[in-house]
């Protein structure tokens, strides 16, 4: 199983992923991954068939004002652009807000 649970900083995702998936490994702050990964100079959209099986949280961070910074920009679009296709691929989608889990893709177990 697949999960991609995102929010805002801080509100409750790393809990979330705890009390309903604690039998999947993990991977969280996807986020700082993708940052990691451009600045090796690797395509983060190349993790999206190797996290399969995995709880993957991810911060949101397209929403707000657009950065001036390119290297930012950049960045910021390519979380958007992973999340969409782990999203895709994933059996659940949750986002949380002040930590109540909402399922956009799949249902709560």
């Amino acid at each position: 199983m697949t999960v991609l649970i995102i929010g805002g900083a801080y509100q409750g995702k790393r809990k979330v992923a705890e009390n309903l998936y604690a039998d999947l490994p993990r991977i969280e702050n996807l986020h700082e991954i993708v940052r990691k990964m451009l600045k090796e100079d690797k395509d983060p959209l190349s993790l999206a068939d190797t996290l399969c099986g995995h709880v993957i949280t991810c911060d949101e961070i397209g929403c707000g004002i657009v950065p001036i910074d390119r290297a930012d920009e950049n960045w910021r679009e390519a979380v958007g652009r992973l999340c969409c296709a782990l999203a895709q691929k994933a059996d659940a989608v949750v986002r949380v807000i002040a930590g109540v889990p909402q399922f956009i893709k799949g249902e709560q177990p």
